[in-house]
């Protein structure tokens, strides 16, 4: 059997326009297609949580970066505008199933009050509870080694590098050796302790 040439399909990069031949495209638009563009976004923008200038921006970048793609022949500006209408499309069928943001403000106006970050008196006892006892494990763990026990109080001093190792009268391989130490006999201290 005999293929023509014509039969055989063309590769998919000639028929999209590349980011660069895009980015040359949008350069290249007239005064007449860029009011075009910012008529259409206006007009699809309205009734969204969008400004028509991000609907523009979002569509040049879609195109820019290849999420979406340009066949060689068409006009850009009319695949510009189905890229807006596509997204505004998208947003409103979010929004028809409930995908919905949710207003943060005063419960009164239709919103709902923000969530303190702030821990609980409940969880703060709590914590400083676990904390103090965590602690009393570690020493108890350490407190045969004198050396291992002035590490822990220059660390929770905040002592770090240079000064530790001054501090505690170490090279830097004796301040590694004794970390590893500390480190083992912390993860023994804290072994089958819970998180709080």
């Amino acid at each position: 059997m005999e293929v023509s040439i014509s039969s055989v399909p063309p590769s998919s990069a000639a028929i999209y326009h590349s980011p660069a031949q895009v980015h040359a495209l949008l350069v290249a638009l007239t005064d007449a297609e860029l009011r075009r563009l910012e008529t259409r976004s206006h007009y699809l923008a309205r009734d969204q949580r969008i400004l028509a200038a991000d609907l523009r921006q979002q569509a040049y970048v879609r195109l820019l970066n290849g999420q979406r793609k340009c066949r060689v022949g068409m006009d850009i500006v009319d695949v510009i505008i189905g890229i807006m209408r596509s997204m505004v499309s998208a947003e409103r069928e979010a929004e028809a199933e409930g995908n919905r943001p949710v207003l943060v403000g005063a419960f009164g106006d239709g919103g709902i009050d923000a969530v303190s970050l702030a821990p609980s008196p409940e969880q703060v006892g709590h914590d400083a509870l676990h904390y103090r006892r965590t602690l009393a494990a570690i020493r108890a763990e350490l407190g045969d080694d004198p050396q291992l026990v002035a590490m822990l109080d220059a660390v929770m001093d905040g002592v770090k590098g240079q000064a530790l190792q001054k501090q505690l009268g170490l090279t830097t391989t004796g301040l590694a050796s004794l970390h590893k130490k500390l480190r083992r006999r912390l993860d023994k201290a804290v072994q089958n302790r819970s998180l709080p």
